[in-house]
This record gives structure tokens, C-alpha cells and sequence, in this order.
């Protein structure tokens, strides 16, 4: 079954150094493909639905597959460790309650797919930094040995055929996940926003479906697939996101020249509540470890980015529900708000501050 690691030994991407991770966070590649001969799923009955099922997971358990994985029916994973998986991004809310689905994860936890979901196979990949090309390569890899063994649905004139537009053409899908404090605190992030989206760019924050995120963290991606190529998508978001790494870095640097004490005070208290707190919620974490990854940034503390980094994630409901499940104080009321307090204090305890 999958391995979650625990909070201080995390298995995912947010484990390890990235390119430029000061600002993107992390990189992530997601393809769209569909099987010649079948309807898309959402008008499948379910035979069709089994059939579709059966050749896409026997085709990931061939041994000729270049990615060893783990190949699992919804149903034989707990509910909390299906929610593990929405926490990180893996699959969504509606494919998280159909237990008769399938879901795949490669043993390094890079590439991870549905089965089923919207398209008959949507997967990705996901890489720490500004990393889009060797992210991509995982995930078409894959693909490639997919495309071997699977009868792809393929247009000449509409390329990878999708129920949903927006996937058609290459059916990729390319974002990065982009840290912004400094542009949020210096009030240019409306700017940046609206610069992006009229470099046709689609942007959301992270953690909720709000347009301002929960800590700082912003989400940005190609809106369309259809007309352009991988290698043109790919080239136009590392741009963006270079320009938009040094647009951080300059407001970093002015916060720091002219409001130096209002930003000491900012993460110092997020410090203080972080490391004295006797429970806190999962919102209320993410917003002050943002804080503290800020800091960081700013010279201000001595703490690793990957480890405020894996916080925001294993810290979620989820996580901790499944971290604690051998807790013996289970009836006391907020226990998993005392246990999330409590795995932070664990993790910054004797950092330099």
C-alpha cells in the first residue's frame, strides 16, 4: 500500500530541494488521454466503464513499464488515506468517494494518476522548484510506454481527443505552485495577477478555491492545450515564472530596505504563536508557516524551506487523522488541532531563530 511517511519523514516532493524554491514552490505536468473505441466517462455505463479499467491497469503492471508503481482500487485504501491524497493534490473531491475507481502512484511518489475521472487517464507529475522539463519527462516517459500499449483516442485535426476543450489539442496541462509573500505585502500581487492572466495564463490560490490563497501560495497554469505544443507551453510558464521569481526577489529586497521592522514583527509572531500554541488549526498553520517560510527568505530565521514546506501539506486534516490514529487520547476535544501544534513544535524545536 502507499507510504505517507510520517511529519518528520515525509514521502513526497516537498521533501527535497528545487530550482528558484525560494518563490515556485514546486512544478507539475498533467496529461489527458483517452482509449479509441469507448465513450468518456461520464456518459460510460459500467461495463464499458470495467473494460476501460482493466486494459489501462494491466497496461501500468506490465513489466516493461519504465516507472515501478503502485496500482490500487480506491476501495482497499482507507477513506482518511483517500483524503491524503485530494490533501496533495492527487486526485480530486468527486474521484475521492468512487471507491470503485482506480488511482496509481509510482514507488518515488513523482507521477501519480486516475483512472476514470474526467478523461479515461489523466496523470502527473510533480517536482520541487522550477523544474518543468524533467517533470515533463517523467510524466512522457510514461506516456510514451502508455501510447505503445494503449490505443489513444487521436485526432489529426484536434489532436488528443477530451470531453473537455480546454484539454484537447496535446491534452497537457503545465502550473506552478509560486510562494508570493513579498508581492502580497508590498500590494503589486493584483498587478501580477492581472499581467498573468493576460498572458493567457490561468492563476488560483493553492489551498483554497479563493482568488487570494491561504498563505501566500498561488497557482499558475497554461488555460488551453489546444493550438500550441508541449515545448511552447513549457518555454512560455518557465518564463513567466522567471520573471515573476525576480518581480518576489526585488519586492523582498524592499520590504527589507524600507519596512524591516514590520516585517521582524510579522514573522516573530508567527513564530511565537507557532512554537507556544498549545492547538491550532489547519488554516491557521498554513498561514503562519508561510510566515516563518518568509522569514527564512528574509534572513530572519534558520529553518529549513523544505521542512516549513512539508508542514503546510502533512498538517492538513488528513494527515493528521492518519498520523494519529494510534493516539490514545482520542475523545479529547481539538485533539488533532493539539497534535498539529505539537508536530510543529516537534519539527522547529532547536531551531535558531
Amino acid at each position: 500500500m502507499i507510504d505517507f511517511g510520517t511529519p518528520l519523514e515525509p514521502r513526497g516532493w516537498y521533501a527535497a530541494p528545487g530550482p528558484e524554491s525560494d518563490v515556485i514552490v514546486s512544478s507539475r505536468v498533467r496529461l489527458s488521454r483517452n482509449l479509441q473505441g469507448y465513450r468518456f466517462p461520464h456518459i460510460m455505463e459500467e461495463e464499458e466503464r470495467a473494460a476501460v479499467d482493466n486494459l489501462i491497469s494491466a497496461a501500468l503492471a506490465g513489466k516493461e513499464n519504465p516507472d515501478s508503481m503502485d496500482v490500487v482500487k480506491l476501495g482497499d485504501i482507507s477513506p482518511v488515506e483517500r483524503r491524503i491524497l485530494l490533501e496533495r493534490n492527487m486526485i480530486t473531491q468527486d474521484f475521492s468517494l468512487k471507491t470503485f475507481k482506480s488511482f496509481f502512484l509510482t514507488k518515488d511518489q513523482v507521477v501519480s494518476g486516475m483512472v476514470n475521472e474526467k478523461d479515461h487517464l489523466r496523470f502527473s507529475g510533480i517536482m520541487p522548484g522550477l523544474d518543468l522539463q524533467r517533470t515533463f519527462d517523467r510524466v512522457n516517459r510514461l506516456d510514451d510506454f502508455l501510447e505503445d500499449t494503449l490505443d489513444y483516442a487521436v485526432s489529426i485535426d484536434f489532436g488528443y481527443l477530451t470531453p473537455d476543450v480546454t484539454n484537447a489539442g496535446c491534452g497537457f496541462r503545465a502550473s506552478l505552485l509560486m510562494h508570493l509573500p513579498a508581492l502580497v505585502r508590498t500590494g503589486l500581487i493584483e498587478k501580477a495577477l492581472k499581467a498573468i492572466v493576460q498572458l493567457g495564463m490561468n492563476v488560483k490560490g493553492y489551498f483554497t478555491d479563493e482568488h487570494l490563497s491561504l498563505g501566500d501560495m498561488y497557482q499558475v497554469a497554461n488555460q488551453f492545450s489546444m493550438g500550441s505544443g508541449e515545448k511552447e507551453i513549457l518555454e512560455k510558464l518557465e518564463n513567466l515564472g522567471i520573471q515573476l521569481v525576480h518581480y518576489e526577489r526585488k519586492a523582498r529586497e524592499e520590504l527589507l530596505s524600507r519596512r524591516n521592522l514590520d516585517m521582524e514583527d510579522l514573522v516573530y509572531r508567527s513564530w511565537g504563536i507557532l512554537t507556544n500554541c498549545r492547538k491550532i488549526t489547519a488554516g491557521e498553520a498554513i498561514e503562519h508557516l508561510s510566515t516563518l517560510r518568509f522569514g527564512v527568505l528574509l534572513g530572519m530565521l534558520n529553518v529549513s524551506l523544505e521542512d516549513l514546506t512539508a508542514l503546510q501539506f502533512v498538517t492538513q486534516k488528513a494527515h493528521m487523522q492518519h498520523y494519529s490514529k494510534d493516539r490514545e487520547d482520542e475523545s479529547e476535544s481539538g485533539l488533532l488541532d493539539k497534535i498539529r501544534a505539537e508536530t510543529i513544535q516537534t519539527l522547529l524545536k532547536g531551531s535558531a531563530t
